[in-house]
């Protein structure tokens, strides 16, 4: 190789490697519910964060939006549990309000129907699919878009319930 051809290869190499970083950006990886579905859910593009994985495949993701002073947020959180039966009713326990069992998202999942405003507004669901845990909590501006019949849940949190239930099947 001529020293022409090598002082241009190093070069490009350099240049590259000082470019990419600022172009290339890495998005936040859930391994839940990608940001996309999430800015559906919320109404618009979100910011995502998410805990390191753990050596379980545990971890809390976060995706949250602003508009004006209003905030909407999704939060993911899965959790192995060491005792199923035992430590799932510790989590049904954090339910701010009625418990309302639903069908067909795991293996046994909740929806939390607050009493009075203690979710302000917001929805939350708890569910489990063989050891893990899952708690989805959605907080959003109002009104509250798309709320089905069964039991007032809306249509985008149950359909987050089963994306994750089903990527933990």
């Amino acid at each position: 190789m001529s020293k022409k051809c090598w002082i241009a290869f190093v070069f490009t190499v350099i240049a590259g490697t000082l470019i990419s970083p600022v172009r290339c950006r890495a998005e936040v990886q859930c391994p839940w519910l990608n940001a996309a579905t999430a800015a559906g859910v919320l109404g618009g593009d979100v910011q995502a964060t998410a805990t390191a994985l753990t050596s379980q495949g545990d971890t809390t993701c976060d995706f949250k939006r602003n508009q004006h002073s209003a905030v909407f947020e999704l939060t993911i959180a899965v959790h192995t549990m060491a005792l199923p039966s035992k430590d799932f009713a510790t989590y049904l326990a954090r339910c701010p309000g009625t418990v309302v069992p639903l069908k067909a998202i795991g293996n046994e999942a909740v929806q939390c129907v607050a009493s009075s405003n203690s979710l302000n507004g917001g929805e939350q669901i708890i569910g489990r699919v063989r050891d893990r845990v899952f708690v989805i909590d959605i907080k959003r501006g109002s009104p509250r878009p798309s709320v089905s019949t069964q039991n007032g849940l809306s249509d985008e949190a149950r359909n987050v319930a089963e994306q994750v239930a089903g990527a933990l099947f």
